[in-house]
């Protein structure tokens, strides 16, 4: 089911980009703002520290000359000054993320993408299952309001065009917190290949840019999809 929504709601908001920039190509990722991952170490060839072998290791940590192989989240333990201390090295749960005017933090098993033209930024932010958050920033003139309906409106278009049978009182108003302040939107809920959905469209303006939020999920990844957008969109500026 999710391989039906998502490229509805990408192709979706591609057309808005379009339609804010049809003039100029999206810039190559050498002009992108740059993104936080996490990547293991290649072996580097060095010889392993004297506390720690064992197959896995991804990291290598270089202490007073020596190199020891660790992995992630394994203890070892390392000489110091006659002493030995016991140490973790632990990948980051939480990412970051700063660029076109914002900044917002991820949980680590979620990837982000980020596309560019004229006028319109995007940040897409998804993980394995329906887990779906996109981010669009405006530098160009956008009325908040006209671009929420227009939003919702294509929404629900492009979903009813797949199939998707829309609940009763689907485009509800929902709030969230966004940027610290308590943001008003619109819930659309509706069916897709036997799933049940829900989309979230905001929009709030940020000093001269306008920012859209789109969240989405399905109904059988409500619990753990919570969690995730709790940490974006908590730490949204």
């Amino acid at each position: 089911m999710w391989a039906n929504a998502r490229p509805a709601i990408v192709t979706l908001l591609g057309l808005f980009v379009a339609a804010c920039a049809p003039t100029k190509p999206a810039e190559s990722a050498a002009g992108a703002s740059p993104t936080v991952s996490v990547a293991a170490t290649e072996p580097s060839g060095e010889p392993v520290g004297p506390d720690v072998a064992s197959p896995g290791d991804q990291f290598e940590l270089l202490i007073g000359g020596k190199v020891y192989s660790v992995a992630d989240g394994k203890p070892f333990e390392v000489q110091i000054g006659g002493e030995r201390i016991e140490a973790t090295i632990r990948s980051k749960q939480v990412l970051q993320y700063e660029g076109n005017g914002i900044s917002f933090r991820y949980p680590k098993e979620m990837t982000l993408e980020e596309e560019r033209s004229t006028g319109v930024s995007s940040i897409t932010v998804e993980a394995a299952d329906s887990t779906f958050l996109m981010i669009q920033v405006y530098t160009v003139d956008v009325d908040p309001a006209t671009l929420s309906q227009s939003l919702v409106d294509g929404i629900e278009k492009e979903m009813r065009s797949r199939g998707g049978q829309f609940h009763p009182g689907s485009g509800s108003t929902v709030h969230r917190r966004l940027r610290g302040e308590n943001v008003e939107g619109t819930r659309l809920e509706f069916t897709l290949a036997k799933e049940s959905m829900q989309t979230e469209i905001y929009v709030l303006r940020k000093n001269k840019l306008i920012v859209s939020v789109l969240i989405q999920r399905s109904d059988d990844d409500t619990i753990m999809a919570e969690r995730r957008f709790k940490v974006i969109t908590d730490s949204l500026r």
